[in-house]
């Protein structure tokens, strides 16, 4: 929620914030580039799984990596078990949440370099990236804090793809991977300025995804597109300490109490209150991770009027106890 000031009247206005813009700033983005590279055909380079990308990377167990290929110039298969799912053509962007290795390749034949040796100086399918026929790539990660009840990362596929050019591309998206391939060409890949366009970078491929994506299949970012479900959705999360109830919730948007249930069930796969529930428990995870309030206070700022009710329920979606849930968290390294 965000409170300003009108200086003709003095009145205070109030602003939901957008749900998508929660969710981000909940995941504290951050990234890296590891290559910037253009390859000649064949070739081939072996990305591994994401917990040895967190190793590479020097990250705890409590982030997500997700790894990211930008074709700035030419193309790419993408490869996953031994088959080929995928083609990317610049100026295209591929986003693999999933976490699992996969397989970037031109052409045939080629031995698969290990993305480790690409990162100790391997250059064996190495070319100038004006060289005609080559394929120029900027590769990296997203680090993102393993937020496990944040509703983006659930909605996230394993792989998505998104346009970075041409007409039908977002022009803040186009913007960022001009201006990080520009910081890469001058050697500062992962100085100051480029790290905050990996994190536009991100933002800007998510909500393309999202833009873009069909409108039947229900989840979130459906629940986004729909007018009504998304307002309710953002006094959801600007008030987890509200006492909301379907009927609350309904009037504030201007629907039936029944007409809204169905509606919010048959767009977001999911029930009103439970969609209540997992926000709170998630606004009470990002409490405990990084406050030293009380269980008491963490349990009325996500509108529970008892430890014990706040415990029953955050144990239901976390799996275990808040108590014993922030031990565990504060012990990662």
């Amino acid at each position: 929620m965000i409170e300003t000031t009108d200086f003709l009247t003095g009145t205070t206005v109030v602003t939901l914030a957008d749900p998508l813009d929660d969710a981000l700033e909940d995941l504290r983005i951050s990234g890296s580039v590891l290559v910037h590279e253009a390859y000649k055909a064949p070739w081939a380079v072996d990305v591994p799984a994401e917990s040895r990308l967190r190793d590479l990377l020097g990250v705890g167990a409590d982030m997500r990596v997700t790894p990211f290929h930008l074709a700035r110039r030419g193309g790419f298969d993408l490869g996953r078990e031994g088959e080929t799912i995928g083609r990317v053509e610049a100026p295209e962007l591929l986003l693999l949440p999933g976490g699992s290795p996969h397989r970037l390749s031109d052409g045939s034949g080629a031995s698969p370099a290990p993305l480790e040796a690409i990162l100790g100086d391997d250059r064996r399918y190495g070319a100038p990236k004006d060289e005609p026929g080559a394929t120029e790539l900027i590769c990296g990660a997203f680090v993102m804090r393993a937020a496990p009840l944040n509703p983006l990362l659930g909605a996230l596929p394993s792989a998505l793809k998104v346009a970075t050019g041409g007409s039908g591309a977002s022009r803040a998206l186009a913007g960022a991977v001009d201006m990080l391939a520009a910081e890469c060409g001058r050697r500062s890949r992962n100085g100051f300025t480029a790290q905050r366009l990996l994190e536009v970078l991100c933002a800007e491929a998510i909500r393309a995804f999202q833009q873009a994506r069909p409108g039947d299949e229900p989840g979130w970012f459906r629940g986004l597109g729909d007018a009504k479900i998304s307002d309710a959705i953002r006094y959801i999360h600007a008030a987890p300490d509200a006492d909301w109830s379907v009927d609350l919730l309904a009037a504030r948007v201007a629907l039936s109490p029944s007409r809204f249930a169905a509606r919010f069930r048959e767009t977001m796969g999911e029930s009103v209150m439970a969609y209540v529930s997992r926000w709170r428990a998630n606004v009470a995870c990002r409490l405990l991770r990084e406050t030293d309030l009380s269980l008491d206070e963490v349990a009325t700022r996500v509108g529970y009027e008892s430890v014990p009710a706040f415990s029953r329920a955050f144990k239901a979606l976390v799996g275990r106890p808040p108590a014993q849930w922030r031990r565990a968290e504060t012990a990662i390294v």
